[in-house]
């Protein structure tokens, strides 16, 4: 029987992905408000029509460049297939380092762990004031965000920093955004400045290495986040407590492939507040972005002008009512036995 060999892609992709599972799948997602977990895994940001989030697009493009490096390159129309793929890496690698959703992603997660909540700009609370002086004018570079994210993860134990120190170089990266470099027979080499003082030189055994870092970087982002969608689909369908002061129902929201897409939490006065992210845009209902307290707000309706013991928003003569669960009939009531499960 032959024994599957992984390729030191698969190898390291593996690694990484390893190490994201606690962040992505956190033994206790409860603790620190789910709401919270959920908005950053689901990058939560304001109501969203179709065609204006880039996290799909970035998806394509990465794909599209990739899928270059499995053809036969036709020599009349390119000189030097070799070199050409060398050219195309470059583009993977820089757009890859530069794509905001997964440093923004993993930062609000690490956020989450340590209880700091969720933030639609997760770098800005950990910026000098200098910093956040010209955050307007100059925004936070890659390096930045890194050095954030290496920071939390340190504080937290996840063990992420090495991942970055395996794949980022900042010379290299301003080498290729500056259109600084030219590849040689030998090697990758950049001048660095008009002097060349800051030249540099890359072998293409250290260049490979940088750019299969980065790509099994970004892969293990692109499926460790799917994963923990997969999961969180399996629980569809489910009236989960969430609050049990107000006694709120936590449903997961899925898309054709049961994939989680969003959550609604059902209150027991006939409202809901929803929350879902699609190829069409962001639906917002009764929830907003809560930058204070860092979380999503959800609102609750109407309170009860005479609330009885079951919840402030239902008359002390009347039972509760919740709105049905997507694509169920049943109605819903609060369970009897237990505390709130979320």
């Amino acid at each position: 029987m032959a024994i599957e060999t992984k390729t030191p892609y698969e190898i390291k992709r593996d690694e990484y992905m390893d190490l994201f599972k606690p962040l992505f799948l956190p033994e206790d997602p409860v603790s620190n408000d789910i709401i919270r977990y959920f908005a950053s895994l689901l990058r939560a940001l304001g109501m969203e029509d179709h065609g204006w989030d880039p996290y799909a697009e970035s998806r394509a493009m990465l794909n599209d460049i990739n899928g270059f490096f499995f053809v036969e390159l036709p020599t009349e129309h390119f000189n030097d297939p070799e070199r050409t793929h060398w050219r195309l890496g470059l583009i993977l690698y820089s757009h890859i380092l530069e794509m905001d959703a997964p440093y923004e992603v993993i930062t609000n997660l690490l956020r989450f762990k340590l209880g700091k909540g969720y933030s639609p700009n997760p770098f800005f609370h950990f910026l000098t004031e200098k910093e956040k002086t010209g955050f307007q004018k100059k925004g936070i570079g890659t390096i930045r965000k890194i050095e954030i994210i290496k920071k939390l993860s340190d504080e937290s134990g996840s063990g992420l920093a090495g991942i970055f120190d395996e794949f980022y170089s900042n010379k290299l990266r301003n080498a290729i955004a500056h259109a600084d470099f030219i590849l040689t027979d030998d090697d990758f080499r950049c001048r660095g400045d008009i002097s060349g003082i800051k030249g540099f030189r890359l072998s293409y055994e250290e260049l490979d290495w940088k750019i299969m870092c980065a790509k099994a970087f970004v892969s293990a982002f692109f499926q460790i986040e799917l994963l923990a969608r997969q999961v969180w689909g399996r629980e569809k369908q489910k009236a989960i407590p969430y609050d049990p002061h107000y006694k709120g129902l936590m449903e997961v929201l899925v898309d054709d492939q049961d994939i989680m897409c969003g959550f609604r939490v059902h209150w027991p006065n006939n409202s809901e507040s929803t929350y879902r992210r699609t190829e069409d845009g962001v639906e917002m209902t009764n929830c907003s972005l809560d930058l204070k307290n860092a979380t999503l707000g959800l609102f609750v309706n109407l309170y009860a002008q005479k609330p009885g013991t079951f919840s402030p928003l239902v008359e002390h003569d009347s039972s509760p009512v919740y709105t049905k669960l997507e694509g169920c009939d049943e109605a819903l009531s609060w369970p009897r036995i237990g505390p709130s499960n979320l």
